[in-house]
């Protein structure tokens, strides 16, 4: 689970988001086969990676409700696994009404403490990537609203990038911009004394290598190494082979050769 972000969300749009995506991703799995490889995750199948949403949904709301990481716990092996995920669902939307939002709670994997108010985005961005990634067994796409999507490249620049780009990265050859074009949002990102860096970038003309131009949905898929050009979705101007050196960088792992989590 991914455990940082830059943005101070309203909590009443993210958990609407969060709900949104959880019951997508239960209806997903409900009509899918169980043992099926998740194309765009294969070493997922669409069990475990419902297994994986269960147990963070869990996971989260423990830690909201003060009882710490607690323990895994175990998924129904047969169907009943999606009405477990949408089980989890209720009790932490209610616990995450309770508490403020700027309360610090300690978030996994030894990150530190948070504002309780970021669990709600944290989650939205996982499932909803998660949410594609199922998607993928059925070829049947929902569309990801363009403010989740521009959290979700945000969740990867703010807190992949720094621990796993933040030294012995090649360079690239220049800078990589990326805007989307159904909502003011522009990143740009190149390599400085072999770190990958990124930022958010004023939407004026740049002197960037390459330019990366779709909706804020596609740059997220993008970022995030689930669909790569050439795609009509995406306009790619200026040196594509920047482009490449950049998506083939470790700043995130890749779901085509990452074993699942």
């Amino acid at each position: 689970m991914s455990t940082t972000s830059t943005a101070a969300p309203t909590e009443t749009s993210w958990l609407a988001h969060l709900r949104r995506e959880t019951e997508r991703f239960v209806a997903v799995v409900r009509e899918s086969p169980l043992r099926a490889h998740v194309p765009a995750y294969p070493d997922f199948t669409v069990h475990s990676l419902a297994a994986h949403i269960g147990r963070g949904l869990r996971l989260f709301q423990a830690i909201a409700a003060g009882g710490g990481e607690g323990s895994a716990l175990d998924a129904p092996e047969g169907a009943d696994v999606a009405d477990w995920v949408l089980a989890g669902l209720a009790p932490l939307v209610t616990v995450l009404g309770e508490i403020p939002p700027d309360q610090l709670v300690p978030f996994p994997h030894n990150t530190g403490d948070r504002p309780a108010g970021l669990i709600a985005t944290v989650l939205a961005v996982e499932v909803g990537v998660h949410r594609w990634d199922v998607e993928s067994v059925l070829g049947e796409h929902a569309p990801i609203p363009a403010d989740l999507a521009v959290q979700e490249v945000e969740n990867v620049f703010a807190n992949f990038v720094p621990r796993l780009a933040g030294s012995g990265v090649p360079d690239i050859g220049g800078t990589v911009e990326l805007r989307a074009t159904d909502t003011p949002a522009t990143w740009r990102a190149q390599v400085s004394d072999g770190r990958l860096t990124t930022e958010r970038a004023p939407d004026e003309p740049s002197g960037a290598a390459v330019v990366v131009t779709g909706p804020a949905q596609d740059i997220a898929l993008l970022v995030w190494k689930r669909a790569l050009p050439p795609r009509p979705e995406l306009d790619v101007a200026g040196n594509v082979d920047v482009l490449k050196r950049f998506l083939v960088t470790d700043y995130i792992p890749d779901p085509r050769t990452t074993p699942a989590h």
